[in-house]
């Protein structure tokens, strides 16, 4: 079928309005050949679909072209913008007009000017290998480009500054092939990378790839990524001239590292075919941004644009003379990291090939996004962002503000209207980071004054659960305590931070620690792939002499109804505020309850936990070494006690807190969960929900903790028991009521009342609910 044209122009190259659309050549049939045997109808029918199937495609690539230029060349109405995004965006105005226009791309005409100079005035070999070290942005229009040796090298012309006017953008070197480069491992546990807003696109044609450089995501990538009501100096820039042809996968959590997978196709055109490496390099960093905007971390970022990571070493390997009739090449682009701390960052490994042989490799090629010149990031109480909620409004913070309230430069110049408080301290509250990290964008305060700590402040913070997210994938399918409790207490920690807790004792340590609180599941409800209201009220202050207490009510609500509520209570403590908490019993030694008992109980049975996935696997595998007790206990119903060593890289350490790592109570709190899990499974009372059991919380249950004490990496060793205090049955289902303790060496320092399980068959009930 010939390729569909207006006026004779290929549809993915349009540059001018259409007059008509050429009639659809009809489909026939080959002719026969003489002498060769005659199609059967079955055969025939065979062509005649797959050539059906090129039309209809072919159709729908030039109605999403035709979309594309449509989008590019038309205007809204009036044409303009006139709410800024500054002022409180509410503006339901049509999109910025879009403008297609030729882009200049700085990636290329850099590292063409570092081809030019490493080629001399030989012919260019085609081959070889170089190191590409970028110092500084890439510039949108250059003033005066131009290399030159890099003082002090080592060989004459293997090592050059590529300048832009006095400013250093790019130091390229020659690099021997032979020597190995530097492979990242793979992590136990790979960072599970969550979008800043969800597409099903997985991937895109000649005319969407066309629609995103004029910056119509919203219309490719689907609604959440709608930016209108948005000035133009705060929607993204445009992209550079399309080099790729078509994305022909994105697979966020594949490769290697889990970090995403991509591949694409591209053409070199006639006037390539010299220092071609350049124009490589700009293929495979269009990929990356393609991948980024993917993602959607241009949308916390008003003018967002993108430029190669900077100080970071990238290899270029050439492997194979690439001229223009080795079409199409085929990239590969596997994500090794991704951030968004400082800004949100990717790095990735790329193959290109073509003719099917190995054409280059590049390792350690990374963007960066930023903002636009002048864009104010700072976070305030009534200060809306270029950010929007789940519901559509603007948020007062976005997934880049709570990126670097977990792990980056955390300072009073990220608050809007604050007075700087100096501080000198290291340690400071922090968010949970990385797979931890359950609070996404902050979309309202209510609150007085910075460090008025007004009673009835209140915070309303969103969540975005992924479709699989790892505590359920790890927790047999259900939704973990660890989780709801994380859930409900990070907004607390980040309300007070805003409201003046960053500036109390600027010159000590202080450190967020969850003290005790209660929490009621109100409703089941399947979380997956909802976005979950997290609102936050602070019921009192008091200050103490090297610290802060708040208390707090909390709920949990999505799609408007609430499915948790409870309160808590955080400690801001300075170290001395922090040595004196002694435990639950007063710094006495009180021992677990089986090693009180005079002799071994009868019944007793000794149990090896770590490879039963039923209660939790990956690093949901909380239990190990158990002791089981049927009819043990204060209540006599039933104990369970579980012992497992403090390890220094267990994988929480890492993630809760920066700079502050602690093991988070509501890892303590889930492992007696699981303790409670073990004993319905190893005594027998689930025998008949056997071989899929399926535990969740009970509705209607209150669970109360209560915290004095931490656990940290030297210490050696955590235990757990839960006292059954009652077993109910409601036909084939088995409800448990339990009490339990934690101690960190010889300390009690968790104390855990009314966990409330109950045990259904996995095969009746599979819709995931809370809990």
């Amino acid at each position: 079928m010939e390729e569909l044209t207006f006026e004779g122009v290929p549809l993915g190259e349009l540059t001018a309005p259409p007059a008509l659309l050429p009639a659809q050549q009809a489909t026939e049939a080959p002719p026969v050949r003489p002498g060769a045997a005659v199609p059967t109808s079955a055969e025939l029918s065979v062509r005649m679909a797959e050539q059906i199937q090129r039309a209809h495609a072919s159709v729908l690539d030039a109605h999403r072209a035709i979309s594309a230029w449509q989008i590019a060349r038309t205007a809204p109405v009036d044409g303009t913008l006139d709410t800024p995004w500054t002022n409180g965006p509410d503006s339901t105005d049509g999109p910025t007009p879009l403008t297609r226009r030729e882009v200049y791309d700085g990636v290329a005409a850099v590292l063409g000017a570092a081809a030019s100079a490493l080629r001399g005035n030989g012919p260019d070999p085609g081959l070889g290998a170089v190191q590409v070290t970028w110092r500084s942005a890439v510039p949108d229009t250059p003033t005066a480009l131009n290399a030159q040796p890099a003082p002090g090298a080592q060989s004459l012309g293997t090592q050059w500054h590529i300048r832009d006017g006095g400013r250093v953008v790019a130091v390229v070197t020659r690099h021997p092939q032979t020597s190995q480069w530097p492979q990242r491992p793979a992590p136990c546990y790979p960072r599970e990378p969550r979008p800043l807003a969800r597409t099903s696109v997985d991937r895109l044609s000649t005319a969407e790839l066309d629609a995103l450089a004029v910056g119509d995501f919203a219309s490719v990538f689907g609604p959440a990524f709608d930016q209108r009501g948005l000035p133009p100096e705060a929607l993204p820039t445009p992209w550079p001239a399309r080099m790729l042809e078509e994305v022909t996968a994105i697979e966020p959590r594949g490769g290697t590292y889990a970090q995403g997978l991509l591949r694409a196709t591209a053409h070199v055109t006639a006037d390539e075919t010299t220092e071609i490496w350049p124009r490589l390099v700009a293929m495979a960093t269009e990929l990356l941004r393609v991948y980024a905007f993917h993602r959607g971390f241009h949308l916390c970022l008003p003018g967002a644009t993108t430029s190669p990571v900077t100080e970071r070493p990238v290899l270029v390997e050439t492997l194979q003379a690439v001229t223009p009739r080795h079409a199409p090449l085929h990239l590969q682009m596997e994500v090794t990291e991704l951030g968004m701390v400082p800004r949100p960052y990717l790095i990735g490994n790329c193959r290109i090939t073509a003719a099917g042989r190995p054409a280059a490799r590049l390792r350690d090629l990374g963007i960066a996004l930023c903002e636009g010149p002048g864009a104010d990031l700072a976070i305030g109480l009534k200060r809306a962002t270029c950010r929007k909620s789940a519901a559509g409004d603007w948020a007062v913070g976005s997934e880049l503000h709570t990126a670097i309230a977990a792990e980056g430069e955390y300072k009073a110049q990220m608050l809007h209207g604050v007075p700087d408080p100096h501080v000198t301290a290291q340690v400071r509250p922090r968010l949970p980071r990385g797979d931890m990290l359950m609070v996404d964008r902050c979309r309202e305060v209510q609150a007085g004054a910075w460090r008025e700590y007004r009673t009835g402040s209140s915070f309303t913070c969103e969540y975005d659960m992924p479709q699989d997210p790892w505590y359920i994938r790890e927790n047999a399918g259900t939704l973990p305590q660890l989780a709801l409790m994380e859930l409900a207490l990070q907004p607390m920690g980040l309300l007070s931070g805003l409201l003046g807790v960053l500036g109390e004792h600027p010159d000590q340590d202080l450190s967020c620690r969850n003290l005790e609180g209660s929490a009621r599941l109100l409703r089941d409800v399947d979380l997956r792939a909802t976005t979950v209201e997290q609102h936050t009220t602070l019921t009192s202050h008091t200050a103490l002499p090297g610290g802060l207490i708040h208390r707090y009510d909390f709920t949990l609500s999505t799609d408007g109804e609430p499915f948790c509520a409870g309160r808590a209570v955080h400690g801001f403590l300075t170290p001395e505020l922090m040595a004196e908490q002694q435990g639950l019993d007063g710094g006495r030694h009180v021992l677990p309850w089986l090693d009180r008992c005079p002799t071994g109980p009868a019944r007793m049975r000794r149990l090896d936990l770590r490879e039963d996935t039923r209660l939790g696997h990956g690093r949901m595998a909380l239990l190990e070494d158990a002791v089981l007790v049927p009819g043990g206990g204060e209540h006599g119903a039933g104990y369970l006690l579980s012992t497992k060593p403090v390890r220094p890289d267990d994988w929480y350490f890492e993630q809760h807190f920066f700079q502050d790592p602690v093991m988070p109570g509501s890892a303590g709190v889930h492992m007696l969960y699981q303790a409670v899990h073990a004993y319905a499974l190893h005594s027998g009372l689930v025998d008949h929900l056997l071989p899929h059991p399926r535990f969740a919380n009970t509705v209607g249950e209150e669970v109360r903790w209560t915290y004095r004490g931490q656990i940290l990496r030297h210490h050696q060793q955590v235990r757990g028991e839960v006292h059954i205090r009652e077993v109910r049955r409601d036909g084939e289902a088995v409800r448990l009521l339990a009490d339990g303790s934690v101690w960190r060496d010889d300390l009690r320092i968790y104390q855990v009342d009314n966990i409330a399980v109950r045990v259904t068959s996995a095969r009746r009930n599979t819709s995931g609910e809370a809990g």
